[in-house]
């Protein structure tokens, strides 16, 4: 069983925050000895990353492999995807760097109520670009947690951006080499110039 879970930021001590706990635990939930984690998230181009003791880069995946590790999880079956800075990123590289070359034909996809509308559109896209939809994805959906003023910003946020994926990319990109021009070459967190946007709403991958 293969269950991807998708990252969302770190608080200030590089904890998971409390809505990606949710996230993780619902992976605990489902874990057996057959079972792969692979947690997807290296940071945000919205906000500086957080550091360790060491001052080095704490990477999203990094901190929600601790906390797993921390509940129990052996850390053999946990992978670490730490170069994709948003949702669309996630998917694409979910695709290119694990359910294709491991072969994968069906998996799970977690991540929160409010993120999930979304999560479908970018990787139902992947799998029709580049899996001819042979892959059969569970989407599970976890308890948002987060206070309703900022919800109901991100929601709209979600929404607009979900509305713009679908218009720019989804009927535009039709082969993955369209994608892939635009993604390093368009895209503010992979352009060779790129564009921080400084996004204190919530600490996520947008």
């Amino acid at each position: 069983m293969y269950i991807f879970v998708l990252a969302g930021g770190i608080d200030n001590n590089n904890e998971p925050n409390v809505f990606v706990k949710k996230r993780l635990d619902k992976a605990i939930e489902l874990f057996n000895s057959n079972s792969l984690i692979i947690i997807l998230g290296g940071g945000t181009y919205h906000k500086p990353p957080g550091l360790d003791s060491n001052q080095y880069v704490m990477h999203e995946s990094t901190s929600c492999a601790n906390y797993l590790i921390n509940k129990g999880i052996n850390q053999d079956k946990i992978i670490r995807e730490w170069a994709s800075y948003d949702t669309i990123a996630n998917g694409y590289f979910a695709f290119l760097n694990y359910i294709v070359p491991f072969k994968i034909n069906e998996c799970s996809v977690i991540t929160s109520q409010f993120h999930i509308k979304r999560t479908q559109t970018i990787f139902n896209y992947f799998n029709n670009l580049i899996s001819n939809n042979k892959v059969i994805l569970k989407y599970i959906e976890t308890e948002n947690i987060i206070e309703n003023n900022i919800l109901k910003t991100r929601l709209e946020r979600e929404e607009n951006s979900n509305n713009s994926f679908k218009k720019n990319i989804v009927y535009v990109k039709d082969t993955l080499e369209k994608f892939s021009l635009w993604f390093y070459t368009e895209h503010n967190a992979y352009k060779s110039s790129i564009s921080y946007y400084k996004d204190y709403l919530i600490n996520d991958t947008y």
